[in-house]
């Protein structure tokens, strides 16, 4: 069937009837109609008339005349009926097949990725510490990134030691002509004799080897809340003597990262040999911890003591303190660490071990005899003492 010819081709935009000012729009006249029904078609067009009506009266009230040629009316200004196609419904509404799956089956998947499946996925990079008060590792001789250590670790606790940067060595990484990296700075006593401060930073000795599939936290906000829940909170963030690092580290986490950590390491260094500075850094930690506004809700706290015992048989014939004994040194001079300990809420475990190192004989000093009797009660009577504090009605004797 032949078209019309190019030279009597009109487009059809809108054609004038006679002299009257009304104006029809042929091209919606010759589409389909976008109605279901023939009621629903003349009620549309009753309301585009009487929309047309209130438009000319008002232009009458203002000028007296009729002012202009009205507007063409376009589809953008025609009410139109909601689609009714489920393709569109179903694009719109439905999420991806992984978010249609249970929850529990999404944590599993999760958990592959973001948890070590093997003992090399924790193997650390050791790198030795000397700022700060002697960490304990070194009077054990142990060796945190060992193989050994790493072969040995609980796959089902998995722990992050986070550690304190030697200061010479981070001034030799970051001298003052490379741009500053993104973590917070802090300063320790650095020289042997512990008068100079130096500026340093942390660093975690075991970072997980699980960078390539850590792409899953881009993904969308549901899968990185779902999936960084689950990494904070399934790990120990473990700080040992280094308490100095525990603030820095914490406040460059986001609050939502913050906020699920649940697992935690401290260790209280030797008290004969605490300085001022030692009790501000444990103090200034505690708060931090126990403050309601950093959002932090510990679930397990693995709380160590480094306990001095004279000897292999140091505490065979020292008394102990019991868990009422307690109750009254913890507000005596020198015990105000354990007052900060108690501000900790919320604890569904707790854990006190003993770090047990070589110290002089008892009958150096009185204060050495007094710190041995309480080596001698850290895994007994002050351990029960603090799960009865911080546990309530969870208290169970190990």
């Amino acid at each position: 069937m032949a078209g019309p010819s190019q030279s009597s081709y009109q487009p059809p935009a809108a054609v004038r009837k006679g002299g009257e000012a009304e104006i029809k729009n042929v091209s919606t006249g010759m589409t389909r109609p976008l109605y279901t029904s023939c009621a629903e078609h003349h009620l549309a067009q009753e309301r585009i008339r009487e929309q047309k009506q209130r438009v000319e009266n008002e232009r009458r009230d203002s000028s007296g005349t009729r002012q202009g040629r009205p507007r063409f009316l376009t589809l953008n200004t025609l009410p139109r009926m909601p689609s009714t196609s489920p393709a569109v419904h179903k694009r719109d509404t439905m999420p991806s097949p992984f978010m249609r799956l249970p929850t529990e089956i999404r944590l599993q998947i999760y958990a592959l990725l973001v948890l070590p499946r093997k003992a090399s996925d924790l193997l650390p990079s050791y790198q030795k510490v000397t700022a700060s008060t002697i960490d304990y590792f070194d009077y054990d001789k142990k060796q945190t990134g060992s193989e050994r250590a790493a072969v040995t670790a609980d796959l089902s606790h998995p722990f992050i030691h986070i550690r304190t940067i030697d200061p010479k060595a981070y001034k030799s990484l970051h001298p003052p002509t490379k741009p500053s990296h993104t973590r917070s700075t802090y300063s320790v006593r650095a020289d042997r004799f512990q008068a100079r401060c130096m500026s340093t930073t942390y660093h975690a000795i075991n970072n997980p080897r699980l960078e390539d599939n850590l792409s899953i936290l881009g993904t969308c906000k549901q899968i990185h809340a779902e999936a960084a829940e689950l990494l904070y909170s399934s790990y120990t963030f473990d700080f040992d003597t280094h308490i100095e690092a525990l603030i820095p580290f914490l406040s460059d986490l986001t609050p939502f990262a913050r906020s699920c950590i649940k697992n935690l390491r401290i260790v209280k260094r030797a008290l004969p040999y605490c300085k001022e500075f030692d009790k501000c850094e444990w103090s200034n930690a505690l708060r931090y911890l126990t403050s309601t506004s950093n959002n932090i809700s510990l679930r397990r706290l693995e709380l160590g003591v480094v306990a001095g015992r004279p000897g292999e048989n140091g505490w065979d014939r020292v008394a102990r303190y019991s868990a009422g004994d307690f109750e009254l040194l913890h507000q005596l001079d020198g015990m105000e660490w354990m007052q900060y300990l108690l501000e900790v809420q919320g604890l569904q475990e707790l854990d006190v071990q003993a770090v047990v190192e070589h110290c002089p004989p008892v009958t150096s000093s009185s204060a050495m005899a007094s710190y041995v009797r309480f080596s001698a009660s850290v895994e007994g009577g002050f351990g029960e003492f603090l799960r009865g504090r911080l546990l309530g009605a969870r208290n169970a004797v190990r």
